[in-house]
């Protein structure tokens, strides 16, 4: 069964708590990350939040397969986390049409290598993120 067969209003209810919960975390950790280094020739906060919600979706999804496979915790139990922590708060923590926004910028800014920059930065990190986030996610379990 996929997971989307899997989906109850209660979840949904938990994966809008945990989205809500992801933008407000995204809100402070821009505003941090722009407090201490300031506007900077690439979007250094963007790029954070993205990096550390792949950690954290990786991490949850590494979790997840781990105690499902030892039958350690019922599968149910591992859904529901997958959908709170990874869709819910992972994915209003992250944010993809900032860092497409803010790479067209870069580039109508005529500032292509800062662009290009950015772009090998952000899939290249948050693909580390998300391996590093499994093997912790299973290690934890």
């Amino acid at each position: 069964m996929s997971l989307i067969d899997q989906i109850s209003q209660t979840h949904l209810i938990g994966v809008a708590v945990g989205a809500g919960l992801g933008a407000v975390c995204r809100g402070w950790l821009d505003r941090a990350v722009i407090r201490r280094h300031g506007l900077t020739l690439l979007p250094w906060a963007t790029l954070t939040v993205n990096i550390v919600g792949s950690l954290i979706l990786g991490g949850i999804m590494g979790w997840s397969a781990e105690v499902v496979a030892a039958r350690s915790v019922r599968a149910d139990l591992a859904t529901t986390m997958e959908l709170v922590i990874g869709i819910g708060f992972a994915g209003g923590l992250t944010t993809f049409s900032t860092f497409s926004w803010e790479s067209f910028t870069l580039v109508r800014e005529g500032r292509t290598r800062s662009m290009l920059s950015y772009v090998a930065l952000t899939i290249g990190l948050t693909l580390v993120a998300v391996v590093l986030g499994v093997a912790i996610g299973r290690a934890l379990a």
